[in-house]
């Protein structure tokens, strides 16, 4: 596949709790993982307005963790696999309703009995998508894709804490069981 393809791909980090994050990875069933020894980082397009920088940094240095944990190692020239990311925060997605009174209400006493009035939530919703590409071919080798509600949208910590854990869960996809 090629990558300006997958760049239309993403993973939502939803708002509040009544969605539990969901976690899919993809991968090349061709693909000999074992093989995979160095990686290389491409950069990474994160689309959000405030600590961009920050929140780049600590995604690659996350990814550098788990990919040295799983035994491989990072090179500068010729790498096994680049490793890169997509991510964007800030879609909304709102719900509302609006109950009407029962038959019995009586106006004159305000609120009719029954009415609840208009109700709406609405979720900033963040994304995310990891890939790794065989350097060799070109070709995507495994992707993960996370999908959950942003919170803590004004303290910086609390965000990379999530992303730290949303990345270990991730990362744990790779690689696939019995491809390795």
């Amino acid at each position: 596949m090629r990558v300006a393809v997958l760049i239309g791909l993403s993973f939502a980090l939803t708002l509040g709790s009544a969605l539990a994050e969901k976690i899919k990875s993809e991968f090349d069933k061709e693909a000999s993982f074992s093989k995979f020894k160095t990686y290389a980082f491409k950069p990474g397009l994160l689309m959000v307005a405030e600590h961009h920088d920050r929140l780049d940094t600590h995604i690659v240095n996350t990814m550098r963790n788990e990919l040295n944990a799983k035994g491989m190692t990072e090179a500068k020239e010729n790498p096994d696999v680049f490793v890169t990311y997509f991510g964007t925060i800030g879609a909304l997605q709102a719900e509302s309703s609006l109950y009407a009174p029962g038959q019995l209400a009586r106006y004159d006493w305000g609120i009719p009995q029954g009415w609840s009035g208009a109700l709406s939530t609405t979720a900033v919703q963040g994304s995310l998508l990891i890939e790794m590409v065989n350097a060799s071919t070109n070709q995507l080798a495994w992707r993960a894709i996370v999908q959950d509600r942003v919170k803590n949208l004004g303290n910086p910590e609390k965000q990379q804490q999530k992303l730290s854990e949303v990345l270990n869960k991730a990362f744990k996809q790779y690689p696939p069981k019995g491809k390795t």
